[in-house]
């Protein structure tokens, strides 16, 4: 796979980064900061993960080879030593003969069990790493529209009345137009970051947790985008 068709996580890395820096020179007490700080360590970690669930595991695959060899000496040996007991046995018949094919079809049926399971463990290995690195990403994406969830634009509107409950408004339209917009690119970086973990790694399940997730961000952006238009709106307005 060429350049052009693969995700660089160093980019998405120093994109994160420099949005980091962004939100902290606009919002430096913000706990949309705080998010943006943890949205680069996820990033960071991508790259060395990825490179991990994409290169082959060759102390894995060959001890399930050495484990698989061992298991088929061992089963054909018993096999052959069990006929040549029975050719010394004056009472081995057909029964007997029977007996031992049953053992032998057994012993592939395990052999064959044995073998699936040793050369799954890698792909379920690295399988549930992805799990785990979409669920930290879910979470940072939750939090992100826990940060947005209380940023009314209808709020900054001249009949707007507030309620003793109601957040306490201290931007501007400027900045929650800001705020807003950052959001919406920390949400598009968790949908890169996620899609880096298969980017070498074809994986249905995978695949299919990674899908998952650039759906709900992709969800969460028009939330956000809605309430940005609200604000260019009355901008326009005004």
């Amino acid at each position: 796979m060429s350049e052009l068709t693969r995700l660089d996580p160093l980019k998405i890395l120093s994109t994160a980064e420099l949005l980091a820096r962004r939100i902290h020179e606009r919002f430096p007490e913000s706990g949309l900061s705080r998010v943006s700080q943890e949205l680069v360590t996820l990033a960071s970690h991508a790259k060395e993960t990825s490179e991990w669930i994409e290169r082959p595991n060759m102390k894995l695959r060959a001890l399930s080879v050495a484990v698989v060899t061992l298991i088929v000496v061992v089963s054909v040996t018993a096999v052959v030593a069990t006929v040549r007991a029975g050719h010394q046995s004056a009472t081995f018949g057909l029964p007997e003969l029977v007996q031992v094919a049953e053992a032998g079809v057994n012993d592939l049926v395990l052999l064959g069990a044995a073998i699936f399971f040793l050369f799954s463990v890698e792909r379920r290995a690295k399988r549930a790493k992805v799990f785990q690195a979409v669920q930290q990403l879910r979470t940072l994406a939750h939090l992100v529209d826990v940060h947005q969830l209380t940023k009314n634009p209808d709020a900054l509107e001249a009949d707007y009345t507030s309620t003793e409950s109601s957040p306490v408004r201290r931007m501007s339209p400027f900045q929650l137009n800001r705020y807003l917009d950052y959001c919406t690119e920390m949400l598009s970086l968790v949908g890169k970051i996620a899609a880096l973990y298969c980017e070498g790694f074809d994986d249905e399940e995978a695949v299919e947790a990674v899908t998952d997730l650039e759906q709900m961000t992709i969800g969460l952006q028009r939330k956000i985008w809605q309430k940005i238009a609200i604000l260019e709106r009355n901008a326009d307005a005004d």
